[in-house]
């Protein structure tokens, strides 16, 4: 996502605002949202992952974010042109819609998922090839969808 022209950027950011009212209408909440970028080919991050972007969207609320944003380092930011072609990154976007990005961090695999099924009681059911919750996705595109009649 770091490397989004500044009109990509544009239509990410209106994108993120539509799926955050979108989860505040159907949750009664907004989400979080996190996107890892690894542009740093040589980097320890690229053995996870073929290099790609998506953004992550999770109906839930950290207990305690302010340890893990200070764990992670992260920095909070006005905008997304801040994210770095140069260094692998996490964004983070905080229910109360608080961007935050860090590039000083342990690179691993899946850290956010970590972090959040820990958060949730499931510490060991971050693995998305493992636990794959096909119901929760399957009720969520069926809430998604009633919505948008």
């Amino acid at each position: 996502m770091a490397e989004l022209m500044k009109n990509e950027r544009i239509e990410y950011e209106f994108l993120i605002k539509k799926y955050r009212n979108l989860f505040r209408n159907n949750y009664n909440k907004f989400p979080i949202i996190f996107e890892h970028g690894c542009p740093v080919v040589d980097s320890d991050m690229k053995a996870n992952s073929i290099v790609h972007a998506h953004t992550h969207i999770v109906n839930h609320k950290l207990i305690d974010e302010n340890a893990i944003i200070k764990r992670l380092n992260f920095n909070r930011i006005d905008n997304l042109s801040y994210m770095s072609k140069e260094k692998n990154y996490i964004m983070y976007i905080n229910p109360e819609n608080i961007c935050y990005l860090t590039n000083q961090f342990e690179p691993v695999s899946q850290m956010m998922r970590k972090i959040i099924a820990k958060d949730l009681g499931y510490e060991t059911k971050f693995d998305w090839k493992k636990e794959m919750f096909i119901e929760n996705i399957n009720s969520t595109i069926k809430k998604f969808k009633k919505g948008s009649d």
